[in-house]
């Protein structure tokens, strides 16, 4: 019976995914999109991490209740080398929107002068490459060299975010950023999602491989479950690049209208009032 419910929990989180975070998905990489042509390039790479995202959902493999088939002797069907694409691909870039928002407290001459949309553009392509050179490993049965290579954002994640909140918070003089606390909120929640979402079927494929799974028996269907879960915790990280509601609620065409025609009544208004100062001066 275990793994019939398994299957069904597992069948009800992807159509949740499917229902909820697919549109979220969408929203979010329309958003990002906008914020992106302020030239910033956290926006850049969370959209690569949202379409990763789309890989996930679109590309996940069929349910087997087979448990030798898990993880370590991964499917090299055109659906599962999809799926799991999509995950290397979503630990890549949560590195890189990591890693901008440390440069950003830390070096923020150098975030604001090689950081621009551009090249941000440009080495968001090329990390691309990284993903299927993790996979080409597990491809070719190297499991235990592609579980160590999903374990290195781990410590470069808890390094990014221990430092920012030192850059922050910790030093006398604390460098001049705003928004310190979404940044710093940012950096919790990306090691968060690795942690829980990413982690379990890191260690899953690694204790396989070592032939130690015994010790974790139910590890590998939970940590199948979680997988399904990104596509529903990351659309929420787009938040943490906006400056609130009001850039949100600007991404749809009606109230961007109305912001716009509201601006331009105010600066109407200041300009009468200016005019009628005058006039009453003379």
């Amino acid at each position: 019976m275990a793994p019939v419910n398994v299957g069904n929990i597992s069948q009800i989180i992807r159509w949740i995914s499917f229902a909820i975070g697919l549109p979220a998905i969408g929203f979010s990489i329309y958003l990002m999109s906008m914020q992106a042509k302020t030239g910033k390039a956290g926006p850049v790479y969370l959209i690569s991490l949202l379409a990763s995202d789309i890989l996930n959902i679109f590309g996940r493999p069929k349910e087997s209740t087979n448990e030798s088939e898990h993880a370590v002797t991964m499917n090299t069907d055109i659906s599962s080398l999809i799926f799991y694409f999509g995950i290397i691909s979503n630990i890549v870039f949560m590195v890189c929107i990591a890693q901008e928002r440390y440069l950003l407290v830390t070096c923020p001459q150098y975030n604001a002068c090689c950081m621009k949309l551009k090249q941000s553009s440009m080495i968001s392509l090329a990390v691309w490459a990284a993903p299927f050179a993790i996979l080409f490993l597990a491809y070719q049965k190297y499991f235990l060299l592609f579980s160590i290579a999903l374990l290195l954002p781990l410590p470069l994640q808890v390094f990014f975010c221990l430092d920012s909140f030192r850059a922050l918070w910790c030093t006398k003089q604390p460098v001049a950023v705003s928004n310190r606390k979404k940044i710093l909120a940012m950096q919790a929640v990306i090691l968060s999602n690795y942690s829980i979402i990413y982690l379990p079927f890191v260690l899953n494929i690694l204790l396989k491989t070592l032939s130690l799974s015994s010790y974790v028996y139910y590890l590998g269907l939970i940590a199948d479950l979680l997988l399904y879960l990104g596509p529903l915790v990351d659309p929420f990280l787009s938040f943490f690049l906006t400056n609130g509601v009001r850039d949100i609620l600007r991404a749809f065409p009606c109230c961007s209208r109305r912001n716009v025609q509201e601006d331009t009544d105010a600066v109407d208004t200041e300009t009468v009032e200016t005019v009628s100062g005058s006039l009453t001066r003379l």
